[in-house]
């Protein structure tokens, strides 16, 4: 008797082994694959670039007292037009490079009565 509950003692070990196998296996994998990310090289990463490229011969060409639709004419529309704000126009640039520092440039322009009064290239860098 004490031979037969040892032998059915030792099949329930042995199946329950058996049927936890794969998932033993599947985070023994894990654990190994994560330990290797280290060496794994980086995924290739695109350069993004997002807004409106202003050009330096673009800025110089528009003046003081041109109206609305000869800035749009020469420079595009702005990526920020807020109906709140109607007489400003932001022109944004942002370039995100694979490796490397983020550039990014901001023009904006202030009008009055669709006329332009004030070119703020402070912080305008050319792309």
């Amino acid at each position: 008797m004490k031979l037969f509950t040892m032998h059915l003692l030792w099949n329930k070990h042995c199946r329950f082994f058996i049927t936890q196998a794969p998932v033993v296996t599947v985070i023994f994998c894990t654990i190994v694959l994560s330990a290797c990310a280290g060496w794994l090289p980086e995924p290739h990463r695109l350069d993004l670039q997002q807004g409106n490229t202003i050009k330096l011969a673009q800025l110089e060409s528009i003046t003081l007292g041109m109206r609305k639709d000869e800035v749009r004419r020469i420079m595009g529309s702005p990526m920020l037009s807020d109906p709140f704000h109607n007489q400003r126009w932001d022109y944004i640039f942002r370039f995100i490079p694979n490796k490397g520092f983020v550039r990014k440039s901001l023009l904006t322009l202030y009008f009055e009565d669709d006329i332009l009064i004030k070119i703020d290239d402070s912080q305008y860098i050319e792309p």
